[in-house]
């Protein structure tokens, strides 16, 4: 693990909180024009944002002094700053991220084997679903994030690895759906094929299974995939694992889940981490099956990653045990490969260890 104190935080004093990273073109234009700027260099500060990757003005080497001046006085710039980077053996990065209200957030740079590169963000400071399996929550929910954080969190890694992803997975700390607004905000900007231009279709929308985020998306019709942490095969099981609060039976998540589909025609995944004794019997293998089955759904394994002491992680013949069980019934089902860092630095525990460290300072 290394410090990075490298990079400047140079948020904006508006009232307002309009942030540079989701700013449209019709919007700088006003912007210029009302600050008696040259036309052309709404066109200018775009192409840092997006093309470039850039939200501190500092570093925009043709605008003028003045241009600069202006820019952090009416919108939020480069808010978000490297706090601590962990790197593991394949190349992987795991970054903690500072915003400007002092909170931190969790994001990661994957690297697959084939050379693709896959970032992880996250949608909330803490996690109010509080999963009993999950390190995110275990520090409670603080707030959402703005559009503009996860746009620059997005900006953020594609400077760290100086190119854009092959896909991007909202799988990082906190419940996406229930910050949707925000969450969708952000992926507008970043899919925008005038802008930052991501294709839709390698987003991955991760949720607990919140229906009414769900049916929100399907209301947009944009076409990003969507995996539902199901981890049960019945709602007794999921019971255990998912706090009533935010949790939804299983039947209104496949309701809503092909009500998605109808809108998008996008691919959809059952997340299901496996945890010893809880739900790896060949029994929850098959319930799980039915369900997949039903909402024609492919099935992503994910062993369990050691966080706390409550649970543990099923043996391998368990784990392949369950995977056959699925096969066997004619489910698309994946075991998930960790990365190097996931023995030490599951989603939320780099930001929780910070947390602890602050405590004692």
């Amino acid at each position: 693990m290394r410090e990075r104190t490298d990079r400047k935080m140079t948020s904006g004093t508006c009232d307002s909180e309009k942030f540079l990273a989701t700013a449209a073109p019709e919007q700088l234009s006003a912007f210029i024009k009302n600050s008696g700027e040259s036309a052309y260099r709404a066109g200018q500060i775009y192409n840092w944002v997006s093309k470039k990757w850039i939200t501190d003005p500092a570093d925009m080497t043709n605008l003028p002094a003045s241009t600069k001046e202006k820019l952090k006085e009416n919108f939020v710039c480069g808010a978000l700053r490297t706090e601590k980077e962990e790197t593991c053996e394949d190349g992987s990065r795991k970054l903690l991220l500072s915003l400007p209200d002092g909170e931190t957030v969790e994001c990661a740079v994957l690297e697959a084997l084939d050379g693709r590169t896959t970032f992880c963000l996250s949608t909330q400071v803490g996690c109010p679903v509080r999963c009993a399996f999950c390190a995110s929550g275990a520090s409670g929910f603080v707030r959402d994030l703005r559009a503009g954080e996860i746009v620059e969190e997005y900006l953020l890694c594609c400077r760290l690895v100086g190119k854009a992803p092959d896909n991007v997975v909202i799988m990082g700390v906190g419940e996406p759906l229930l910050n949707c607004e925000n969450l969708v905000e952000a992926l507008e900007t970043i899919c925008n094929p005038e802008g930052i231009g991501l294709a839709a279709r390698r987003v991955t929308i991760s949720t607990s299974g919140w229906t009414p985020g769900i049916r929100e998306l399907a209301r947009h019709g944009r076409q990003w995939n969507l995996a539902v942490s199901l981890h049960g095969g019945d709602d007794k099981t999921r019971a255990l694992l998912i706090p009533g609060k935010y949790r939804r039976d299983i039947r209104d998540i496949i309701e809503a889940c092909k009500l998605h589909k109808e809108a998008t025609g996008r691919l959809l995944t059952f997340e299901y981490v496996l945890l010893a004794g809880i739900n790896d019997s060949t029994e929850q293998a098959t319930k799980l099956a039915r369900i997949a089955g039903e909402a024609n759904a492919k099935v992503n394994l994910i062993p369990y990653n050691k966080a706390n002491g409550a649970f543990e992680r099923p043996s391998k013949d368990i784990i392949k045990k369950f995977e056959n069980t699925l096969k066997m019934l004619r489910i698309p089902v994946t075991v998930r490969v960790e990365k190097g860092f996931e023995s030490s630095a599951a989603c939320g525990q780099l930001r929780s260890s910070a947390a602890e460290k602050r405590k004692k300072e």
